[in-house]
């Protein structure tokens, strides 16, 4: 079996998969460090890791952007014929809507920080 970057028919190629897990990572990341942040006594060791939440967040949003673009560009593989009728309707529906949460999210800290009194 021959691997690829690009996406095949029946495979997803190793920069999606890459950028699957690196997003998957940094997400999940994010959420430990936003709840570490906000429950840390050292108001400058908070005021470090917020500062490494926005990076982390900026870095995110590039790679889901990047992600995106990725998947317009490339063919994405078909369902297996074992998915039923129902699942293979909502998979666009969901997928489109997991992009729009992964955007979402990273936008909204950034206009909650924007507007922010506190100069972090």
């Amino acid at each position: 079996m021959e691997s690829s970057i690009t996406n095949t028919s029946t495979r997803y190629g190793w920069a999606m998969i890459v950028l699957h897990w690196v997003i998957g990572i940094i997400f999940v990341g994010q959420f430990v460090l936003g709840f570490v942040m906000m429950r840390i006594e050292s108001q400058r060791t908070a005021f470090e890791l917020i500062q490494l939440h926005k990076s982390f967040g900026f870095l995110l949003l590039g790679l889901i952007i990047l992600r995106i673009a990725w998947r317009l560009g490339n063919i994405v593989p078909a369902l297996p014929s074992s998915v039923g009728g129902l699942e293979r309707q909502a998979a666009p529906l969901a997928h489109f809507a997991l992009y729009l949460f992964q955007i979402a999210l990273p936008l909204s800290g950034w206009a909650l920080v924007s507007v922010s009194t506190l100069e972090i």
